[in-house]
């Protein structure tokens, strides 16, 4: 197995990151409510009932829900769409939960950085492809790791702000791309 390979299994099994097809920027895209929206359950919620909304959305969130083959420009590009394809698509039925007025700005902001995550994600897969890909000389594979380190970390301060907005509105990650607590972890709320 060739080292590109073993490195785009990494990332895609850990789902540490995703890359989506784009111009070599993350771009968050808005998206209306869908009628019918399971997560749609009325007109006003308590900010422990959105809490809980959200939750059940959000909880074990993947970073990509597909199956794809990978090692190839088209592999990366598929991956890179349904990271955002999955982050969009769940980030839609969260929006549609009616939020608490006491709450409501946080939780726009908390959705638009969530957004914004899922589409770094997206490019970032991409982008560490593309290295992967190019490092074809000695001093290309030897600046491979440091190209490689900054991709992988790319997120990490969007990540940040998202962590701080999820703690203070009670909602886990919603990209799929950060670690969550399980049941039986001492910091899982009750």
């Amino acid at each position: 197995m060739g080292t590109t390979r073993r490195l785009l299994l990494f990332f895609a099994g850990a789902s540490v990151l995703g890359i989506a097809a784009g111009s070599g920027f993350p771009v968050a895209r808005a998206h209306a409510m869908q009628p019918g929206d399971p997560a749609v359950v009325g007109t006003s919620l308590t900010s422990g009932g959105y809490s809980r909304a959200v939750t059940k959305i959000c909880v074990g969130a993947l970073l990509f829900e597909g199956r794809h083959a990978i090692g190839t420009r088209a592999g990366a590009m598929a991956v890179s769409t349904d990271i955002r394809t999955t982050g969009d698509r769940r980030l839609r039925r969260v929006e549609a939960v009616p939020k608490p007025a006491r709450t409501a700005r946080l939780a726009r902001r908390w959705i638009a950085t969530e957004r914004l995550l899922v589409a770094t994600y997206a490019w970032a897969y991409l982008r560490i492809w593309g290295a992967i890909e190019r490092a074809r000389t000695p001093t290309e594979r030897a600046r491979l790791p440091m190209v490689l380190h900054a991709l992988i970390h790319a997120p990490d301060k969007l990540a940040g702000a998202a962590s701080t907005l999820e703690q203070q509105l009670q909602v886990p990650d919603c990209t799929g791309g950060q670690p969550q607590q399980t049941q039986g972890d001492p910091a899982t709320p009750a």
